[in-house]
């Protein structure tokens, strides 16, 4: 994470800093994004930016940190709608969310399509370790509902069934980047639904042969 210094900075500094990272990993991947390209955009020498970072590692997982936070905030304003729904229906509708938080800030959108082709293990590892602590809260949220109302067993691992249902979002997302022609959940709802109804069905029932 940035050091104290960073967050020293006059605001309309921070915010051209960070408007530049996003910028650059939005439109390279990690390996031939430029941190000189950054600095120059950003108006500060390149050795203020270590002033500010440690290495452009640590800007690039806060960076794409902060995108998860703002898609984490835009979808917790939904939770009151969870507790009229199923798991199922959550799930969906978190892809249909995911559409409209896209759209709302195309610059977030920008970011994560760039990071589903990233190809750099150890950055891809960093931002999905940070990642995961913020969605992990979200799904949980979910499971704790399913369970008050009848949907799932109480006794079920709710941290395991969290990080189950987070490889299945991150899982929907892949197929959709890389296997359908049009890479929206709106153009392709009726396929996505069907994965992911079956997904949810062998988490729920597993894959077990049922003998009568």
């Amino acid at each position: 994470m940035p050091k104290a210094t960073f967050f020293n900075l006059p605001n309309d500094k921070r915010s051209l800093i960070i408007s530049a990272a996003m910028k650059e990993f939005s439109n390279a991947n990690y390996d031939a994004a430029s941190i000189n390209q950054i600095c120059k955009n950003s108006n500060i020498a390149k050795g203020s930016f270590y002033q500010y970072f440690t290495d452009k590692l640590d800007l690039y997982v806060y960076i794409m940190t902060l995108a998860v936070e703002e898609k984490i905030k835009f979808f917790s304003a939904i939770i009151s709608e969870f507790h009229t729904l199923t798991l199922l229906e959550q799930i969906r509708l978190l892809f249909r969310k995911g559409v409209e938080f896209a759209n709302k800030h195309p610059e977030y959108a920008a970011l994560g399509e760039q990071f589903s082709k990233e190809d750099n293990e150890l950055a891809k590892l960093a931002v999905t370790k940070e990642g995961n602590k913020q969605a992990e809260s979200l799904f949980i949220q979910m499971i704790l509902n399913a369970k008050t109302k009848g949907e799932i067993d109480s006794s079920v691992d709710s941290l395991a069934l969290s990080l189950l249902l987070q490889s299945l979002y991150g899982a929907v997302n892949k197929y959709i980047v890389g296997k359908l022609e049009n890479a929206s959940y709106e153009y392709n709802e009726e396929d996505i639904n069907s994965l992911v109804d079956s997904l949810l069905n062998i988490i729920f029932h597993g894959i077990q042969n049922k003998v009568d």
